[in-house]
């Protein structure tokens, strides 16, 4: 038996209280940044997955917008028709109209048999206002004075709208109807012939889109022979 017994048990209870103690200021600080770093590694991979994710579906759904918006003006390029309008004003439109200013306008074959066709035509033009290009529709194909068109946004962030054409004469011009087509005597409206005179169509028409996230898109469009 040990001639000091008690030195034995302080040195016991000691050692015992040392091992219950858990973990030091020190220890715990140093986890907890551990804890910190991970976490915001991964949040970093996520935000990254998430941020690819959104982009990609951000420009799907731009290249979609465009795709449409370029549809829409191949079909209705595709499907002019020779027939001149009237305006609000009684003056006479020729089936293809285009200044820089004002967009284009143009009469063509309707798509489908709908209210806002009349006898089976359309008129139908574009305009760029505020950045957004809008397709224009008629109700009626020679207009009255209250008539308005119905205005539908088809493509947005667009810096750019322009129209160039190809005469019969296989040269370039940035306005339509040409001066010589201006003068030709229109029967719209009256007289001994009704039925609207046919104006001259271009051979071939550019559009050029100035897109503030692609850049300039040209498409080329045939005319009607």
């Amino acid at each position: 038996m040990p001639r000091n017994p008690q030195r034995i048990i302080p040195s016991a209870y000691h050692e015992a209280s040392r091992r219950q103690q858990g973990f030091t200021l020190i220890e715990l600080l140093i986890a907890l940044a551990i804890s910190a770093i991970i976490s915001a590694l991964a949040y970093q991979a996520v935000n990254g997955v998430v941020n690819v994710q959104t982009n990609v579906q951000a420009h799907s759904e731009r290249t979609e917008e465009i795709q449409r918006a370029v549809w829409w003006i191949e079909q209705d390029l595709i499907q002019i028709v020779p027939r001149g309008v009237r305006d609000g004003f009684g003056s006479s439109l020729s089936a293809y109209e285009y200044r820089t200013d004002l967009g284009l306008e143009i009469t063509r074959i309707a798509e489908l048999p709908t209210p806002r066709a009349s006898g089976g035509l359309l008129r139908v033009g574009y305009q760029l206002r505020n950045e957004t290009l809008y397709r224009l529709t008629w109700p009626v194909i020679d207009r009255a004075p209250d008539t308005k068109p119905r205005r539908v946004a088809i493509l947005t962030g667009v810096k750019r709208f322009e129209v160039r054409i190809l005469n019969d004469k296989d040269q370039w011009v940035t306005s339509w109807p040409l001066e010589v087509d201006i003068n030709i005597p229109s029967s719209i409206g009256g007289g001994e012939n009704t039925q609207p005179k046919k104006m001259p169509l271009p051979k071939m028409t550019e559009v050029l889109l100035e897109l503030e996230d692609l850049g300039v898109l040209k498409r080329l469009f045939m005319g009607v022979s």
